[in-house]
């Protein structure tokens, strides 16, 4: 039986995949130690086909990690901007029901702004979102 991670690995000897997979993959590993309803665990599979988990990585062209609490770090700390953005736009399509558009890049730039000017608190996200004549009016 093969871990996660061996299986993934196939993905890197293939070049279309690879493009992309050498970006994604890592931040999956460094996850890995949550289930898919969000509950911590040490080891994967069952029975006597258990494994640890090995939850280390390194970003693409980036710096390693060896856990998800250092990968939650070096993205509070070196990628703040871009998870807003990635967030801001996921909220924007659950809160207007419809998938992101070149159309909400004005909302998304309004919504990240006041975010921004109060360290990105979540609270403000989801407020200038409701507030939000886009959100008003769907």
């Amino acid at each position: 039986p093969l871990t996660k991670r061996q299986k993934l690995s196939a993905h890197m000897e293939e070049a279309q995949c690879a493009s992309c997979h050498r970006k994604m993959d890592p931040i999956g590993f460094g996850m890995e130690n949550f289930t898919a309803s969000g509950k911590w665990r040490e080891k994967e599979g069952s029975g006597r086909r258990t494994h640890k988990i090995n939850p280390s990585g390194k970003f693409h062209n980036g710096p390693a990690f060896k856990d998800f609490f250092e990968l939650r770090e070096l993205i509070a700390s070196n990628h703040q901007d871009d998870f807003a953005r990635g967030f801001t736009e996921a909220l924007i399509e659950y809160g207007l029901g419809r998938p992101f558009g070149f159309t909400d890049e004005d909302l998304a730039q309004r919504i990240m702004s006041t975010a921004k000017d109060k360290n990105y608190a979540l609270r403000e996200f989801i407020h200038s979102l409701v507030q939000a004549k886009e959100f008003q009016s769907k």
